[in-house]
């Protein structure tokens, strides 16, 4: 007979999302092709789990697939659709955290806007995004791995939240390769090899990580997490606004291409344009009269680079700029803040976290006046 001094108690099983929406850790090779090749989002995610031996039987599993693509085909629709079906999984008293399988393409596009859409308030439960480099039939397949490391910590945040009595950050952020990235600085840095997303912010995933959402480094260069919560309802999946919305990138290359670009988007007027110079953002002086009018025409522009890493400055051999900068200025004051474009930079972000911002900040100010 057991005696209560040999009573074990143990820790129920944690319960978890598992949300799956196609990407390559769900693709599969094409058999017969002349050359390597795969399909992406072939395969569900009970199919994913069922593939790891062992990873059933950690938890108790929610299954979920709002979708299933290969991420470039990614719409703003997608995104709106997976805010709505994690911020529902926040709030659900069944589920303890929520772990979703994601394309390598576009991730850093859905982390970035959950960044800057979920409600800063919301993110009461850990939310990991997790994905592959190669395909799950793939005899070096990197996708079971990475799902055992978010389970890994997923686990710990469980444990740290008990011992450290509620008090322990809760990751928000991508998995892979044993490194935790927050949600706000993941960019894929290459287009292949397993380290394809490891950056300055990157840490290991199985130790008591210090990145916090509110990191002062993180918010100065990413902005807040929830800047623009208020934008879109819990349930919203669709805005024809958002949608509509037209943000072009015009790449400042030798040659009179840039400026043609410019000139065709005076007869469009796109709500804004985003210049990515090169160097540290320097505008090539022949591209200032009709970024002027742009503005004048109520169109805003983001001076960016066109360098993948670095920032945008100014000062010293930069003084040209000056002038532009103070004609941004009086154009508004000419026309009124209400109708002239908005002159901005967009510091460290990358050009497609200057986009998803500056589509964003486009939106709250349509929805102001």
């Amino acid at each position: 007979m057991m005696t209560n001094s040999s009573l074990q108690i143990l820790d129920p099983l944690p319960r978890l999302a598992f949300v799956s929406t196609g990407g390559t850790i769900a693709g599969t090779v094409v058999e017969g092709a002349d050359h390597w090749k795969y399909e992406s989002a072939q395969r569900s995610g009970q199919s994913l789990l069922m593939g790891v031996p062992g990873l059933l039987r950690r938890a108790q599993w929610f299954f979920e697939q709002p979708y299933s693509i290969g991420s470039q085909n990614l719409e703003l629709s997608h995104m709106l659709q997976l805010r709505a079906l994690v911020l529902h999984l926040l709030a659900s008293t069944e589920v303890d955290g929520v772990l979703i399988t994601h394309g390598t393409d576009t991730m850093e596009d859905m982390l970035y806007f959950l960044h800057l859409t979920l409600p800063s308030g919301s993110v009461t439960k850990p939310i990991l995004f997790t994905a592959a480099m190669l395909p799950s039939d793939h005899p070096q397949a990197d996708g079971p791995d990475n799902l055992n490391s978010s389970v890994d910590l997923l686990c710990h945040t469980f444990s740290s939240h008990k011992l450290n009595n509620h008090k322990a950050e809760i990751p928000f952020g991508l998995v892979m390769q044993g490194l935790y990235t927050p949600a706000a600085a993941v960019e894929k840095r290459t287009t292949s090899g397993l380290d394809a997303f490891d950056s300055a912010f990157s840490v290991k995933a199985d130790i008591d990580w210090p990145v916090a959402l509110d990191q002062p480094e993180l918010v100065a260069k990413f902005g807040k997490q929830g800047e623009f919560a208020r934008l879109f309802n819990a349930d919203t999946i669709s805005l024809p606004l958002f949608e509509a919305l037209e943000v072009p990138v015009v790449y400042c290359v030798p040659g009179n291409g840039p400026i043609r670009q410019l000139n065709d988007l005076l007869g469009r007027k796109p709500a804004s344009v985003i210049v990515a110079a090169p160097g540290h953002g320097n505008i090539p002086d022949a591209c200032v009269p009709v970024l002027r009018r742009l503005m004048l025409n109520g169109v805003s522009v983001v001076r960016a680079s066109r360098v993948a890493e670095g920032g945008v400055e100014q000062g010293g051999e930069f003084d040209a700029l000056d002038e532009f900068r103070a004609n941004a200025i009086a154009s508004q004051a000419s026309k009124g803040s209400k109708h002239a474009g908005v002159f901005s930079e967009a510091g460290q972000l990358s050009l497609s976290k200057c986009v998803m911002r500056e589509r964003l900040r486009v939106l709250a100010h349509s929805l102001s006046c």
